[in-house]
Parts: structure tokens; C-alpha cells; sequence
């Protein structure tokens, strides 16, 4: 361990007093007691702290500067990765990972023909909740009459409940089998129908 004054450590580093005190004044200088209880620069410390901190390419040139290979250094153990930082880095890699797996399977929906239109899906939402609407109208016109002839609600309910599912029912098979458009067809033809004799009455 080495100690020098001020002085002296601007001489060795090849600078004047006035960086010495700015460093100083930074806290980029370390100081130990020696022998009789004086305050002296501690030589390896402080250049290795100066050496991480300073950039070798600003100010003048440094002709009194010892080497690096002259100094000796005590080892310092490098920190290890914080276990946060790991996680987050395995947290991300796996966030990519999954990105490029949705990415091929898309690409190869794409491919096959799997994937729809979003036009073409908003369209054939509208269509079934249409059609839906009109099933369950229907149902309950089929049940009007059982209704007004019942006064008990619960025998209101069971009818309402039986009608929604048989609509609901049908919808799904007609869904299934693909022949929605071709009800829809009918549908509107008999309502066609309907609208044109509840005129004519």
C-alpha cells in the first residue's frame, strides 16, 4: 500500500495541483492515515478508481503517468448479476420465443386457408345474431297463445324457457350443417309473406 501526498500523486498522474483538488472534491480519490495519523492519497486505490471513472482520451497528454502494468491492483470481485435482472432477461426471451411460435402458427393458418376476413367474420356475427333474434320471435309467436291462456308465472317461465331453447337449438344445428344462408332466405320470404297479409287484413 502506498501513500503520498497531494503533491506528490499529481506528480506520479503527470497533472497539476488543481486536478488533484478536483478530484478530490469529486471523491474520486481515496485516502488512508499513515503512520503519524496524516491523511495521504492511497496510491493503487485511488488510480484504479481514477482509471474506471476518467476517459484517457480528454485532456492534456500524460507523460508521468505510470502504466497500468506497474500498478498493482487489488482484485475486486466483478458484482453478479442481480437475480431480477436475470429473471427479467429469461421473462423476455420467453416473451420472444412465444411472439415467433404465434407468428408461425398464423403464417400457417394463413397457409392452409384457415383464417377468415374480418370483414367477412363481422359480417356473418351480424348475420347469426339477426337470425337469432328472429328464431326466439318466432318460437315465442308459436307460443303466444299457450301463454295467454296461462295465469301461474312459472308456468310463463317453463313455456318462455323451452321456447328460447328450441330457437336456440335450431339455430345451432342450422349453424352446424351450414344451411344458414338457405333459412335465411325462407325466413325472409315468409316475413315477406306475413308483413303482406297483416296489410291486407
Amino acid at each position: 500500500m502506498t501513500l503520498e501526498t497531494q503533491t506528490q500523486f499529481a506528480k506520479r498522474r503527470g497533472v497539476g495541483k488543481s486536478a488533484v483538488t478536483n478530484w478530490k472534491n469529486a471523491g474520486l480519490l481515496v485516502f488512508a492515515e499513515d503512520a503519524d495519523g496524516r491523511a495521504k492519497v492511497h496510491v493503487e486505490r485511488s488510480e484504479a478508481r481514477l482509471n474506471a471513472r476518467l476517459d484517457p482520451m480528454r485532456g492534456r497528454p500524460t507523460s508521468g503517468v505510470a502504466s497500468a502494468t506497474e500498478l498493482e491492483l487489488e482484485p475486486v470481485e466483478e458484482p453478479a448479476l442481480p437475480i431480477a435482472a436475470s429473471r427479467n432477461l429469461a421473462q423476455a426471451r420467453a416473451e420472444l420465443v412465444d411472439e415467433d411460435l404465434y407468428g408461425r402458427r398464423m403464417k400457417n393458418a394463413q397457409t392452409a386457408g384457415e383464417l377468415v376476413a374480418l370483414v367477412e367474420m363481422e359480417r356473418r356475427a351480424s348475420e347469426l345474431g339477426r337470425l337469432a333474434r328472429e328464431r326466439v320471435a318466432a318460437e315465442l309467436r308459436g307460443v303466444a297463445e299457450r301463454l295467454s291462456a296461462t295465469g301461474d308465472v312459472r308456468a310463463v317461465m317453463a313455456i318462455l324457457d323451452e321456447a328460447t331453447g328450441k330457437a336456440f337449438a335450431a339455430l345451432a344445428a342450422s349453424v352446424a350443417s351450414g344451411v344458414m344462408d338457405a333459412d335465411d332466405e325462407e325466413e325472409s320470404e315468409d316475413d315477406s309473406d306475413e308483413a303482406v297479409a297483416a296489410l291486407a287484413a
